[in-house]
C-alpha cells in the first residue's frame, strides 16, 4: 500500500503543488485557504481496490509569489511544500510539478507523473472558494501512475469523492 503514498502526493496537489521543503520567509499574504479532500483509488499493483485517502491542510499565496503548503494525510503523516509562482517545473518523484495563475482569483498546479498528469485549479474570491481537479492520461497511456516510496502504483482513474476549501 505504500505505492498509495503517491495517491496521497496527488491529493496534495489538490490545493497547491509539491515542489521542496517549506522555509519560513517574511512575506505578505495574498491568499489563505484551508482544505480537505477524500479519494478512492483502485490499483492492479499493488492490488487494491477502493483504498482511502484523506488529507487537510492550509495553502497560502505571498507577495512574492510563493505558495506554500502544510498538509496532514493518512498516507505521508505531516508535509510541508513551498512552489514559486510561474516558476519552470520542478523535479519531484516520478516527473515534476509546476504552478501558475490560470485567471484572476485561480491558481493551477500541475503534477506529471511518467503516464498521466493531474491538474487541480483552487479559485479563491472573496470568502468563497472552490477546488477543481483533473486527472488526464498521457497520449497512449492506460494507467494511471503514481511514485510512492517503494516503487509505482497503477492504478485506474482516481475518484475524488469529497473536495472543500475555505478561505481564512
Amino acid at each position: 500500500m505504500s505505492g498509495f503514498r503517491s495517491a496521497c502526493i496527488f491529493t496534495t496537489l489538490a490545493s497547491f503543488v509539491l515542489l521542496m521543503p517549506a522555509k519560513s520567509e517574511a512575506a505578505g499574504v495574498t491568499a489563505r485557504a484551508k482544505f480537505s479532500f477524500d479519494a478512492l483509488a483502485d490499483c492492479e499493483q499493488p492490488s487494491v481496490k477502493d483504498f482511502p485517502v484523506h488529507a487537510e491542510g492550509t495553502g497560502e499565496l505571498s507577495t512574492d509569489r510563493t505558495a506554500t503548503l502544510d498538509m496532514q494525510s493518512n498516507i505521508e503523516g505531516h508535509t510541508q511544500y513551498t512552489a514559486k509562482l510561474g516558476a519552470k517545473p520542478t523535479e519531484a518523484a516520478g516527473g515534476s510539478a509546476a504552478l501558475r495563475v490560470a485567471g484572476k482569483h485561480t491558481l493551477k498546479a500541475i503534477r506529471e507523473y511518467p503516464n498521466n498528469y493531474i491538474i487541480v485549479y483552487m479559485t479563491v474570491i472573496g470568502n468563497a472558494c472552490s477546488l477543481r481537479i483533473e486527472n488526464r492520461l498521457k497520449p497512449g497511456k492506460r494507467q494511471y501512475a503514481f511514485q510512492g516510496k517503494s516503487g509505482t502504483a497503477l492504478c485506474s482513474k482516481p475518484r475524488i469523492v469529497r473536495s472543500e476549501c475555505t478561505p481564512y
